[in-house]
């Protein structure tokens, strides 16, 4: 079980985290929500142990984790930012992690089993793309089996198969008793496993639920309606690449074909507030969490290119590129 009571964080004198009470038991998975700067990197950096509290207590199945080594060694972190060395190869990231927390080595090969990178083991981590560094992240932190595992981001630099495949063993790591927490601007993918979802905002708790409940209308089940050839489909938000207007009709992007809607450029930004989408251009409503980079070809001209296999480009205004930069803080 994990139990916080009292937690709080002060920094300059004020308080920039304050959760009274929060308990986890085993097998339960809980998804943190909330804007940028709303405290969820630090939260996930206190319930590792990683930083220290001002006051308050973080229980690992009876363990504080800020004063029990064996505690913290029951804690696998995914971080926003992989950290990963680059120089060594995939087997030798995950070695590493082995090493620091005790655990057998032969957990290593079988974690990058599970991420499906047995064919990439020697392959130094620099010369990966970005979603399977991010695996390479992932299969570090399931290495060591841990009984809490906190994941910062984890759908950032993702692809579809990764994501599919994370939330695969995460429901594993449920039903063996393993206990989850995802840190996530929105839950459109952190929401179909959780069984709790806390909302942050400006570093305290401004909504609750379970998993039955909506935390705010921006955090409800949402599929957007859509027609391909005489089907009527319904896509995961989370799926889709990019939303743009052509002769008058709304396109649905994904990796893999498209499909029409009759809800209109507006409509869909609206109805997908909270879910991680950007108006990039006038005609574009982009997936920020499918963005891989932004290209800027002279002083006024922007486009984003995505993850996707194709590597699309979108084109970025420059209104737009201001705004993505304060939102990003790039």
């Amino acid at each position: 079980m994990l139990c916080v009571a009292q937690l709080e964080k002060i920094d300059g004198g004020r308080t920039v985290l304050a959760i009274d009470s929060l308990q986890l038991a085993d097998g339960e998975v809980l998804a943190v929500a909330g804007p940028g700067g709303s405290g969820k990197t630090l939260l996930i950096h206190l319930l590792g142990g990683l930083v220290p509290p001002s006051r308050g207590k973080v229980l690992l199945d009876g363990e504080d984790v800020h004063r029990s080594p064996s505690a913290r060694s029951k804690i696998g972190i995914v971080f926003e930012e992989d950290l990963l060395y680059d120089r060594l190869s995939v087997r030798a990231n995950v070695l590493m992690t082995c090493r620091l927390h005790a655990a057998p080595p032969q957990q290593a090969m079988e974690a990058i089993g599970l991420l499906g990178l047995d064919d990439q083991a020697n392959t130094q981590v620099g010369k990966l793309p970005a979603s399977h560094r991010r695996r390479v992240a992932i299969a570090r932190a399931l290495a060591i089996r841990p009984k809490l595992l906190l994941l910062d981001q984890p759908s950032l630099r993702t692809d579809f198969d990764t994501r599919e495949l994370l939330s695969q063993l995460l429901r594993q790591r449920a039903a063996e008793g393993g206990i989850t927490v995802i840190a996530e601007e929105d839950v459109s993918w952190a929401g179909k496993l959780c069984t709790q979802v806390v909302e942050l905002a400006g570093g305290r708790v401004v909504a609750r639920a379970n998993a039955s409940n909506a935390v705010g209308e921006q955090h409800v089940p949402y599929r957007i309606p859509g027609r391909r050839g005489d089907h009527i489909v319904f896509l995961d938000p989370a799926d889709v690449l990019y939303i743009t207007t052509q002769e008058g009709q709304t396109i649905l992007r994904t990796d893999t074909d498209e499909a029409y809607t009759q809800m209109t450029l507006q409509e869909l930004e609206r109805r997908l507030a909270g879910r991680g989408f950007f108006r990039a251009h006038r005609a574009y409503l982009v997936n920020l969490q499918r963005v891989r980079s932004v290209v800027q070809y002279t002083r006024n001209s922007f486009t984003l290119q995505l993850d996707d296999p194709a590597g699309t480009m979108v084109p970025l205004s420059k209104q737009s590129e201001r705004e993505l930069q304060d939102l990003l803080g790039y």
